[in-house]
C-alpha cells in the first residue's frame, strides 16, 4: 500500500546572499550545516511574508528539514511530490542531490527510491526566484513571492501502484459512462482494477501486461455537474492481487458534464452557456502565493454572489483551488505562464524558436493538466497571454504547445488570450480565442486625461464648470477592434477579456473621474452592454477580481505597489465595480 508522510510544517530557513561562494564552502545542502541561527517557518510559504526585511528579496534561499521515514521495506518505491516552489528548486536529500525543477506554478515529482534512510532523512531546497533567470513567465506582471508556496509529501509504496488516472464522463441514454485510464507501475501478472461507487456498485478490469489499465462503469440518473447544480459523485479506483488484496486505492469527487464548442457557443451539458467570468490573480495579503482553504473559500465566494460561473486564473492553481471550483460551481479556464513575450515583428532567433524554452512550456502543460485533469470544474486551457503572435516565430511555438495539449488531454477546450486583437494564426489553433483590450482607461490616462493626485485637480471633463458631468466613456475604438478581428473570421468565437479600469478603494466621485470607484463600475458595466451586441462574443472576465501587489506599476500616486483594478480591494472589500458586474451578470 501507498504510505503518505506529509512533509509540510515548520523548516528551518535561510536567504544565501552569496549563492556563488557557498556553493562550495555553506554546506547548506548538508545535514551537518551549522542552521543554528537559520529562522524556522512555515512550509508551505513565501519567503516575503517572514519577515518584513525580505519584503522586496529577490534571490536565493535554503529551507531544510528532518522527517522520520520509519521502516523502508526492501524494493519499496518513493517519490517526493512538491506542489509549487518559486522558481527554479534543486533539491537535496541527505547530501545527495536527487533533481531540480524549472517553473513556478506547477507541480513536479522526484523519485528518490533507493535514496531513503530507516530513520532519520534529511531534505534540502534551494530555491532561486530572480527575475534574470525565469524563462516563463518572461517578465513580471504580478509579484515574484519566492518560496516553497504549495504543500509537499513523500509517498512510499511497498509494492505497485496506481499512476496517471484519468477519468472522462460521456452521457449515455439512461445517465453516464465513467471512462478511467491509467498506468500501474510495478505490475505482477493476474491484477485486476475495480471501480467502486456510492451504491458500492462495482466493475474490475484486468490489468495488462504493460500496466496499462482502462475500464468503464456505468452511473444511472445521475445529476449533471454545472454551476448551478455541482453534484459530485463518490469515486473508488483500487489496484487488487490475483488473490483479491487490495494493493493500492485511490479516491476522487467527480462530477459528470460534458464540454463542447457548437456554433460559436461553449455548450455544457448540452445547452448553450454563457460565460460570466472574472480574471484572477491569486495573492492573498495575508499568506501572499500560499493557497490557504480559508482564502480560496472567501474569494469564490465572492466571485458566486457577484453572479460569476467562470473564473480565469494567470497561471495553474493548486489542487485544492480546483477542488474548491468543483465544490461551489465555478468553471476554470487555466492558462500556462506564457506570457507578454514580445519580439520584434520580423525578429529572428527568439525565444519563440528556442528548443529549451518550448520543452519547457510544454513540460509545464502536462503537469498543469495532470493536476487538473480530473476535476470537473476545469473547462479551458490557456497556451498563453498577450506575446506577439505576428512574430514568424510564434506560430511554430504556439502550434507545438497546442499539440501538446491536445495529445495529453484532449477533454477541455484551448483557448489564448491576445492583445488588443494582435491575433495572428492564433485563432486556427484554438476553440475560443480571448480579446483583452483596456479602452476607456489605458488610452485615457497615458493621454494625460487623469487629475493630478497631488492637487486634486479635477479631470478636463469638469473643468471651468459648477455642473456635475460624468466623465465619458468612449467604446468606439473597442468597436473597431472587434469588427477588425471579426472581419478576418466572422465565424470566430470570442471571449471578452481583460477589460477595465484602476479604482483607488473608497475613492468616490459624483462625477466618475479617473481612478475613482464610479468610473470603474461605469465603464465595466458600458462594456458589458457592449459584449451583448456582438452574438460572436461567447462570455466576459473583466481584470480582475482582486486589487494584487504587481511590481510593474510606476509610481503615480494612485499604484503604489498594487495593481487597482480588482472588483474588491487587496482586502476583499467590494467596490463599485462589484455591485456593478453583479448587477449585469444577474
Amino acid at each position: 500500500m501507498r504510505r503518505v508522510i506529509d512533509l509540510n510544517g515548520t523548516w528551518d530557513f535561510v536567504p544565501d546572499l552569496d549563492p556563488k561562494y557557498h556553493a562550495i564552502h555553506g554546506g547548506f545542502h548538508k545535514p551537518d550545516a551549522n542552521r543554528r541561527h537559520w529562522q524556522k517557518v512555515p512550509v508551505p510559504g513565501v519567503w516575503q511574508k517572514y519577515a518584513e526585511r525580505y519584503d522586496i528579496y529577490e534571490g536565493v534561499c535554503w529551507f531544510a528539514c528532518e522527517f522520520d521515514a520509519a521502516d523502508i521495506p526492501e524494493g519499496a518505491t518513493a517519490q517526493l511530490r512538491f506542489g509549487a516552489v518559486n522558481y527554479l528548486a534543486n533539491i537535496y536529500l541527505n547530501s545527495e542531490r536527487v533533481g531540480n525543477h524549472e517553473g513556478g506554478y506547477t507541480e513536479f515529482v522526484l523519485d528518490v527510491t533507493g535514496r531513503l534512510k530507516t530513520g532519520t532523512n534529511h531534505l534540502a531546497v534551494q530555491v532561486d526566484n530572480r527575475a534574470l533567470i525565469t524563462k516563463w513567465p518572461p517578465c513580471l506582471g504580478y509579484f515574484n513571492y519566492g518560496g516553497i508556496h504549495r504543500g509537499m509529501k513523500l509517498e512510499i509504496a511497498d509494492g505497485p501502484t496506481l499512476e496517471d488516472l484519468a477519468l472522462e464522463a460521456a452521457p449515455r441514454d439512461n445517465g453516464w459512462e465513467l471512462d478511467i485510464r491509467g498506468q500501474v507501475r510495478g505490475v505482477r501478472p493476474g491484477m485486476i482494477a475495480r471501480i467502486g461507487t456510492r451504491e458500492s456498485f462495482s466493475r474490475e478490469y484486468p490489468v495488462g501486461e504493460d500496466g496499462n489499465m482502462a475500464g468503464s462503469a456505468p452511473f444511472f440518473d445521475t445529476p449533471a455537474w454545472s454551476p448551478v447544480n455541482p453534484h459530485l459523485e463518490p469515486i473508488t479506483i483500487e489496484l487488487l492481487d490475483e488473490a483479491g488484496v487490495v494493493l493500492d486505492r485511490r479516491e476522487f469527487t467527480f462530477g459528470f458534464r460534458t464540454l463542447a464548442m457548437r456554433n460559436g457557443k461553449v455548450h455544457l451539458n448540452g445547452r448553450p452557456c454563457r460565460l460570466n467570468g472574472v480574471c484572477y490573480v491569486y495573492d492573498s495579503p495575508t499568506t501572499g502565493l500560499v493557497m490557504t482553504p480559508e482564502q480560496i473559500e472567501t474569494d469564490l465566494r465572492l466571485m458566486k454572489e457577484m453572479g460569476c460561473n467562470a473564473v480565469r486564473c494567470h497561471y495553474p492553481m493548486d489542487d485544492v483551488f480546483y477542488t474548491a471550483c468543483d465544490r461551489l460551481g465555478l468553471l476554470v479556464w487555466i492558462e500556462l505562464p506564457v506570457y507578454c513575450y514580445h519580439p520584434g515583428d520580423k525578429e529572428t532567433g527568439t525565444r519563440f524558436a528556442d528548443a529549451e524554452w518550448l520543452a519547457l512550456a510544454q513540460r509545464m502543460a502536462c503537469e498543469m493538466i495532470a493536476v487538473a485533469r480530473n476535476h470537473p470544474s476545469v473547462a479551458i486551457y490557456g497556451i498563453g497571454n498577450e506575446c506577439n503572435t505576428a512574430n514568424p516565430e510564434a506560430e511554430a511555438f504556439f502550434r507545438a504547445l497546442a499539440d501538446t495539449i491536445r495529445q495529453t488531454d484532449p477533454t477541455r477546450l484551448l483557448s489564448y488570450a491576445a492583445l488588443y486583437g494582435i491575433v495572428g494564426p492564433i485563432s486556427d489553433m484554438v476553440d475560443v480565442l480571448g480579446i483583452n483590450s483596456y479602452w476607456g482607461w489605458y488610452d485615457k490616462i497615458w493621454g494625460g486625461k487623469a487629475p493630478d493626485p497631488e492637487s486634486g485637480a479635477p479631470s478636463p471633463a469638469n473643468s471651468g464648470s459648477s455642473a456635475v458631468r460624468k466623465e465619458p466613456i468612449d467604446l468606439r475604438p473597442m468597436r473597431e477592434m472587434l469588427d477588425k478581428v471579426l472581419a478576418r473570421k466572422g465565424n470566430l468565437a470570442l471571449l471578452l477579456t481583460e477589460f477595465g479600469a484602476d479604482s483607488v478603494p473608497g475613492n468616490c466621485s459624483a462625477s466618475g473621474d479617473l481612478w475613482s470607484e464610479n468610473y470603474h463600475a461605469d465603464l465595466l458595466r458600458e462594456i458589458i452592454v457592449l459584449s451583448r451586441e456582438y452574438p460572436q462574443i461567447a462570455g466576459t472576465f473583466p481584470f480582475c477580481f482582486s486589487d494584487y501587489r504587481d511590481p510593474s506599476k510606476v509610481h503615480n500616486g494612485y499604484w503604489n505597489e498594487l495593481n487597482l483594478k480588482g472588483l474588491v480591494s487587496y482586502q476583499r472589500r467590494p467596490k463599485l465595480a462589484f455591485a456593478a458586474l453583479k448587477e449585469e451578470y444577474r
